[in-house]
């Protein structure tokens, strides 16, 4: 059986809500019978996933090795060192160690750290999850926007030794292509998907309403309100701040909204005294870090899913709202127009001004009967993870296949 390595601080097993964690999982989830994964990842649980302790995950009806090599935050707070360069520091420790042990493939979900195995003959893969050009974007919090110059050098220097190089922005494939022309060939676009059997619409049934009733009343939110919600990391690409900014500005117009916001992060304690100075107390909920089941129920209880990111790749969040029927208010980034169409099943704002979401977010609320439901579930067809999730496991088998020619 062909053995495949994962590279990815991630916990497969914690609930840190992250686009990146969400598509590891699902690669391990749906991975055909003859290909045998190990994560090298990391734990934000030690005493339950020790730190270099290879362990049997059970994901789904998949089996797969985890062996976590950092810790992690299980609330995504950061710590003073950067993730990426512990996770790079341990993983040459295993190296040297032996721990990784004979592998036929090697994913990539960032960059730097396939410097490490610079000289490895075996195929190599990196899947990209955003058009890197944002470290020279003002509202980046990515920390290479300090010597953006130096990671575009080690980009280009690593890409070399790179088989296969996967991006889930369609700019990022063409800019490449422009940048390195003759390595176009390496590069190519792979969407995000989303996981149907857990994100799916409430069943029409007689107690349909008070599943959706009960799901709001965990957290006090009344049955009749126009239930708003947001879910993703509390930092500046996510811009929280914007997305109170364009609630305060909704409300006034249509006053029985309230916002869920699921999620944790750096700018927790901003975003609670943003709160508080604007006396929404009352119309705010957060819920801090959630699992996937939780968020899924919370989903099936919402109208309407708010986006207000400065940048993404293709949020996977979006995708997991839109299979659970409810529609998207967002700001106009990443891939989203593949997905969001205006009035049929969201609406994009104009600008990434307060004004122009809160205008997506009224529009959307108005429109909610006739765009809520089926015209959200077809948009995602497109994405189950059988179908993107192909192009992976078809790629592995060719590199294999080459291996052991």
């Amino acid at each position: 059986m062909a053995r495949i390595g994962i590279f990815y601080h991630t916990d497969p097993v914690g609930s840190v809500p992250s686009g990146i964690d969400s598509f590891i999982r699902g690669i391990l989830q749906w991975a055909p019978p003859d290909l045998d994964y190990t994560l090298f990842g990391a734990s934000s649980d030690t005493a339950a996933r020790p730190l270099g302790q290879e362990s049997v995950l059970r994901i789904g009806d998949r089996v797969a090795r985890f062996v976590p090599l950092i810790r992690i935050d299980a609330t995504a707070r950061r710590s003073r060192v950067p993730a990426t360069v512990r996770y790079m520091h341990a993983l040459g420790r295993a190296i040297r160690a032996g721990v990784l042990g004979h592998l036929d493939v090697m994913d990539f979900h960032r960059i730097e750290p396939t410097f490490l195995f610079r000289r490895s003959r075996q195929p190599k893969n990196v899947i990209l999850h955003q058009d890197m050009s944002v470290i020279r974007d003002k509202d980046t919090d990515i920390l290479w926007r300090h010597f953006p110059w130096l990671y575009e050098r080690i980009e280009g220097k690593l890409f070399g030794g790179i088989d296969r190089i996967f991006s889930v922005r369609s700019s990022a494939v063409a800019r490449y292509c422009a940048i390195y022309p003759d390595m176009a060939t390496k590069f190519a676009f792979i969407p995000t998907w989303v996981d149907t059997t857990t994100f799916r619409p409430l069943p029409e049934s007689a107690d349909s309403a008070d599943i959706r009733n009960g799901a709001r009343a965990t957290w006090g939110i009344s049955p009749t309100a126009s239930l708003l919600m947001f879910v993703g990391r509390l930092d500046r690409q996510k811009d929280p701040l914007l997305l109170l900014q364009a609630f305060a500005l909704a409300l006034k117009q249509w006053p029985d909204l309230h916002l869920l916001i699921v999620g944790d992060g750096v700018l927790r304690s901003v975003v609670e005294q943003a709160i508080a100075d604007a006396g929404l107390g009352g119309r705010i909920t957060l819920t801090g870090a959630l699992g996937r089941e939780a968020i899924a129920g919370l989903l099936r209880a919402a109208d309407l899913f708010v986006l207000s990111s400065a940048y993404e790749g293709m949020p996977i969040a979006v995708l997991e709202a839109l299979a659970s029927g409810v529609p998207v208010a967002s700001t106009d980034v990443g891939e989203l127009r593949r997905v969001v169409s205006d009035g049929v099943n969201g609406w994009l704002a104009r600008s990434r001004e307060p004004e122009a979401l809160a205008d997506a977010i009224l529009e959307s609320v108005k429109r909610l009967p006739e765009m809520r439901g089926g015209p959200c579930e077809a948009s995602v067809v497109p994405y189950h993870p059988q179908t993107v999730l192909a192009t992976i496991y078809g790629n592995h088998h060719r590199q294999v296949a080459g291996v052991t020619a």
